[in-house]
């Protein structure tokens, strides 16, 4: 899938699962719950043990639209794509990323946390920019005051995204909304698999709502 393409798709989906695991065995059952729910973005995260052979069974399955993330160096996004991720996203602004990964036919998403951060960002090429700790910066209000100046930005964001705010992420713009990679494993756990399919339909459900309203 061309990049731009990867985009449009996330901005209808909307939804990012985001995957910090202690084992591969735990990443895999979750991928298989995020995949039955509906949601069709997953970032594996470069701290799960294995994350190279999750990326690429994932690609390989083809359910899902896969990334690597907290990818902090060119090595690793060159570890990532070659394994088959179709983005690549950091918690920081490592514009070096970029290049790398529209070489590839990938999409970049470094991470910024103030408005000057942003548009280095957005001058750099990013596909997005990723929001990170949204919660803490202003949550769905920071998106919307983005937006005023740099209304040709895509967002994502990651950092407190609950049921209870979701639809206002959706309302304010945001193209990628990740959902916690704490949230994720702590359901599985308590819940299981159906509990977390449950869950994570009902914020398709929301989303899908939002999109309509």
């Amino acid at each position: 899938m061309e990049r731009g393409e990867i985009v449009r798709e996330m901005e209808r989906r909307r939804l990012v699962a985001v995957v910090r695991s202690r084992t591969s065995e735990d990443a895999l059952a979750i991928a298989r719950a995020v995949a039955e729910s509906g949601v069709k973005f997953i970032e594996i995260t470069s701290s799960v043990p294995g994350a190279l052979d999750i990326i690429r069974t994932l690609a390989r399955q083809g359910q899902l639209r896969v990334g690597a993330g907290t990818v902090l160096t060119k090595e690793q996004a060159r570890q990532a794509l070659e394994a088959g991720a179709e983005f690549i996203v950091a918690p920081t602004l490592e514009l070096e990323l970029v290049p790398v990964c529209h070489e590839a036919g990938a999409a970049c998403i470094p991470g910024a946390a103030t408005p000057t951060e942003a548009l280095a960002a957005h001058r750099a090429g990013a596909d997005l920019v990723k929001i990170f700790p949204a919660d803490c910066v202003g949550g769905p209000l920071f998106l919307r005051q983005m937006a005023g100046p740099f209304p040709e930005m895509r967002f994502m964001v990651s950092g407190g995204v609950g049921l209870d705010n979701v639809k206002d992420y959706v309302q304010a713009g945001a193209t990628g909304i990740c959902l916690g990679s704490a949230y994720l494993a702590a359901t599985l756990a308590q819940k299981r698999h159906g509990g977390l399919v449950n869950e994570l339909q009902h914020f398709v459900k929301l989303v899908d709502e939002a999109q309509r309203s």
